[in-house]
Order: structure tokens, then C-alpha cells, then sequence
């Protein structure tokens, strides 16, 4: 499920998510994150990058987390979850959420 919305992140001191928050409800990473650059959505941006701009304006680190709830909410989801560092480095985006109940009842 796309998700693209801001979130806090802790990480550790390599950079890596340890938790965030979304919705109200802390999530802690339990599984090694997977992590790959991918190019941003730049056709929906209403600013144009300048002419000779570095590629870090086009570019996000994306990491793929396992991630169970920490505390009670409203929508608690056990499941995967794609969080992304924007070009500039300074704010996280959760792209997208799989739950194994939602997959389990799609391909049952």
C-alpha cells in the first residue's frame, strides 16, 4: 500500500532506522534493513530542479524495515515498511506499508 507520508525516525549511528513513529504508534525494527536508492517522483513535484543540479535532488535512500507496533493505536500493523530519506537528508517519508494479513487475504 503507498503510503507517501513525513515521519519521525530514530536511527542508529549508522543511519539505519531503528524506529519511527506513524499514526500515532511506535514501530521498532526487527529485521536487518534493506537499502537501495531509488529516483523520486520528480513529474509530481510543481519546482524544477536547475540546470546542472547534483543528483541528490532526484535521488532518495530507501530502506526496507520489518517492523512490529511498540505501542497501542488505532492502526497497528505488523509488517514490511519502506522508509525513505529524502535527497537533502534532513526528513524521512514512509512510502509504503505491506501487511502479511492484507497479502494473505489477496492471494488466499
Amino acid at each position: 500500500m503507498r503510503v507517501d507520508e513525513k515521519v519521525p525516525v530514530e536511527t542508529t549511528p549508522d543511519g539505519a532506522p531503528l524506529r519511527f513513529e506513524w499514526r500515532g504508534v511506535v514501530y521498532g525494527v526487527v529485521s536487518s534493513p534493506e537499502l537501495w536508492v531509488t529516483r523520486t517522483d520528480w513529474w509530481r513535484s510543481a519546482t524544477r530542479a536547475p540546470r546542472g543540479a547534483s543528483a541528490h535532488l532526484l535521488e532518495m535512500t530507501v530502506w526496507r524495515v520489518d517492523a512490529v507496533p511498540l505501542t497501542d493505536g488505532a492502526h497497528r500493523v505488523d509488517g514490511t515498511f519502506d522508509l525513505a530519506l529524502d535527497g537533502r537528508g534532513d526528513s524521512w517519508l514512509l512510502l509504503g506499508v505491506f501487511d502479511d494479513r492484507v497479502e494473505q487475504q489477496l492471494f488466499a
